[in-house]
């Protein structure tokens, strides 16, 4: 299994957090269920392998689109594939796709949507590159040159919702919304209004995403070598030991004792 994230030129990096590459040498034979937690990202995802199902609160196992853009995630979420792995992506900052191509994010929560419904039939030339290209490099520069034109198009300036969205991240989901409203000098309602349009959800139903998504990123990696839970409790932003309990299984309908035991290889695949 090869999985390779792609820094983004330095112009995209408010926007966009990576490329990545994802791929098996080997055709599957059996079906490969992967579970994800929501990571606080949005994405546009180009599939060239076999197509697979997605389980969600939404998607009851129906096939992803070939080409698909998903917004926000606010719950864990199952794919199952089998076959040919193949697939690249972009993975952007929690307003980038907004602040780019001026989508409506909260329209995308939790959904797939066919890439063409939204954004034309000219995808499909670029798909077809895509699945033409030699090799993953070639597949990354067709990603790059695509978001550079758009770029070009739209000439964005970060403003004052891609630097709440992008401080949230940064700081992993742990904020004070007082200090948030405070340095971008506006009042709650109007932060609230405009970061669900560029973002897909509140702020700091947003923080919860991300908060959780790190966590499960360090227990995927880490599992049962954690020596101190309490401290990484703590220094994920939780009150207590059933505060984190609660919220953890709000959002992955399972405890993080079965988390941990059944997604010791999560990392390996899914950001």
């Amino acid at each position: 299994m090869f999985y390779r994230k792609y820094v983004p030129a330095l112009h995209l990096r408010p926007y966009v957090e990576c490329f990545y590459v994802w791929e098996c040498s080997e055709i599957l034979t059996t079906q490969l269920p992967i579970e994800s937690p929501p990571n606080g990202f949005a994405s546009m995802v180009f599939n060239y392998g076999n197509p697979y199902r997605v389980v969600s609160q939404k998607l009851n196992g129906g096939i992803a689109p070939k080409t698909f853009l998903t917004g926000q995630a606010t719950k864990s979420y199952h794919l199952h594939l089998s076959g040919k792995i193949g697939m690249v992506g972009i993975v952007f900052r929690p307003a980038g796709l907004c602040s780019l191509f001026g989508l409506p994010m909260y329209e995308f929560s939790d959904e797939r949507i066919n890439l063409r419904d939204v954004l034309g039939k000219n995808i499909d030339e670029l798909y077809d590159k895509i699945e033409e290209a030699a090799s993953c490099d070639e597949r990354i520069v067709l990603l790059e040159q695509f978001l550079n034109f758009q770029f070009l198009r739209k000439i964005p300036t970060p403003d004052a919702i891609d630097y709440a969205a992008n401080l949230i991240v940064d700081e992993k989901g742990i904020f004070n919304i007082n200090e948030l409203i405070d340095e971008v000098c506006m009042s709650r309602r109007q932060l609230e209004r405009k970061f669900l349009q560029k973002v897909g959800v509140s702020p700091k139903y947003y923080a919860r995403i991300r908060r959780v998504g790190f966590l499960c990123n360090v227990l995927a990696q880490q599992g049962w070598q954690i020596k101190d839970w309490q401290d990484l409790i703590y220094q994920s932003g939780y009150y207590d030991q059933s505060h984190f309990i609660k919220e953890f299984t709000e959002f992955m309908g399972k405890n993080p004792s079965f988390y941990v035991k059944n997604n010791s290889e999560l990392a390996r695949y899914l950001k």
